[in-house]
C-alpha cells in the first residue's frame, strides 16, 4: 500500500513508488499529498501530450504510453515526479510495460550509485531508464500499425478478390499514424528540455546526461519507421484511386461505345425513313450493320488512348524493402 511504501523513503536512499490508479485526475493529488510532493498534477495534465515542470526542489513530467484500440491509436498519461531520493510514476492500467520493469526494481536499484552524495546521478539513471522503457512500450504501437500496413499491401498487391473496405481501413490507419506521431514528437521534445534544462533534481554530469540521446535516438527511429509506414500508406491510397478511375474509365469507355454504335445506324435509319424516299432494304439493312459496326470499332479505338493504366505494385515493394532495412 502506498502508506507502507511512504515508511520506507528516507534521504541517503532512493525509492521508485509505482502507483497504478483507475483515475489519473483525481486519484494523483491525493498520492502527492501523502508523500509531501507540493506540485498541482493539473498543471502537468493540462499539456498536450506531454509536460515538463521544474520548481526547483520538485520535478514533474507528463509522457505519453501509447496504445491501439477500436482501429485508432490512443493515449494514456504516465505522471513522473522527481524529488532528492524520491521518483514516484502513476499511470493506469496502459502502463504494464512499465509495471514489469518495477517488478525488476530490486536488481535495477543495485546498479545504481549507492553513496549518498551521488544522489542526484542515481535518480538521474534511473529516469532515463524509465523513460527507455516507455519509449520501448510505444513501439509495440507502431509494430500494430505495420502488421495491419503489410496485411493492406499483400491485399493490394495480390490477386484475390478484396470484399472489404480498404479505403476506410487506409484512412483509419492514417490517422493512427498521425495520433502516433505526434505523441513521438512531443515526447522528443520533452526528453531534450530534461536533457538541456538543467533541472535541480538530475544531475549535472554530462557523461550521464549522455544516457538521454539513446532516448532521443530511439525516439527518432520511430519517426522515421512511421513516416516511412506514411508512404505505404499513401502508396496504398493511389492505388485504390486509380484501380477506382480505371473502372470509371472503362464504364465510360463502353458507354461512349454503345451510344455511338446506336447513335450512327439511329440517324441514317431516320434518314431512310423519311417519307416519299424510296429506298431497297436490300441494301438499306446492310448499310445499317455496317455503319454500326464501323462506328462501333472506331469509337472503341479512338477511346482506347484515354484509359489509365493500372498502377503496379512495385512501387509498394520498393517501399516495403525500404521500411526493412
Amino acid at each position: 500500500s502506498l502508506d507502507e511504501a511512504t515508511k520506507h523513503v528516507s534521504i541517503g536512499n532512493l525509492t521508485w513508488i509505482e502507483c497504478v490508479v483507475d483515475d489519473i485526475a483525481t486519484e494523483t493529488p491525493k498520492i502527492l499529498e501523502k508523500l509531501k510532493i507540493n506540485m498541482d498534477s493539473s498543471t502537468l495534465l493540462s499539456g498536450y501530450l506531454t509536460e515538463y515542470e521544474d520548481v526547483g526542489d520538485t520535478l514533474g513530467l507528463m509522457v505519453p504510453f501509447i496504445f491501439t484500440g477500436e482501429n485508432r491509436t490512443q493515449t494514456s498519461p504516465c505522471l513522473i515526479f522527481l524529488k532528492k531520493d524520491l521518483i514516484v510514476t502513476i499511470h493506469d492500467d496502459y502502463g504494464g510495460k512499465i509495471t514489469k520493469l518495477y517488478n525488476y526494481s530490486s536488481s535495477l536499484m543495485r546498479k545504481l550509485p549507492q553513496t549518498p552524495e551521488n544522489w542526484a546521478d542515481r535518480q538521474t539513471m534511473l529516469l532515463f531508464r524509465l523513460l527507455d522503457e516507455v519509449s520501448e512500450t510505444n513501439f509495440s504501437a507502431l509494430r500494430t500499425i505495420v502488421e495491419r500496413a503489410e496485411q493492406i499491401e499483400i491485399d493490394l498487391a495480390g490477386s484475390r478478390q478484396i470484399h472489404r473496405d480498404l479505403s476506410t481501413e487506409l484512412s483509419n490507419m492514417k490517422r493512427s499514424l498521425l495520433s502516433f506521431l505526434n505523441a513521438v514528437w512531443a515526447t522528443h521534445d520533452t526528453v531534450r528540455n530534461l536533457k538541456y534544462g538543467d533541472p535541480d533534481m538530475l544531475t549535472d554530469d554530462d557523461d550521464i546526461l549522455e544516457k538521454f540521446e539513446v532516448v532521443l535516438a530511439t525516439l527518432d527511429r520511430q519517426i522515421q519507421m512511421a513516416e516511412n509506414v506514411m508512404e505505404i500508406i499513401s502508396t496504398g491510397i493511389t492505388v485504390i484511386q486509380t484501380e477506382s478511375t480505371n473502372q470509371l474509365t472503362k464504364l465510360i469507355v463502353w458507354l461512349t461505345v454503345a451510344a455511338t454504335a446506336v447513335l450512327v445506324p439511329n440517324t441514317l435509319a431516320t434518314i431512310f425513313g423519311i417519307p416519299n424516299l424510296e429506298f431497297s432494304y436490300v441494301w438499306v439493312v446492310p448499310v445499317l450493320i455496317f455503319s454500326t459496326a464501323i462506328a462501333s470499332i472506331i469509337t472503341f479505338r479512338w477511346t482506347k488512348q484515354y484509359r489509365i493504366l493500372p498502377f503496379g505494385s512495385s512501387k509498394l515493394k520498393r517501399i516495403k524493402r525500404k521500411f526493412k532495412k
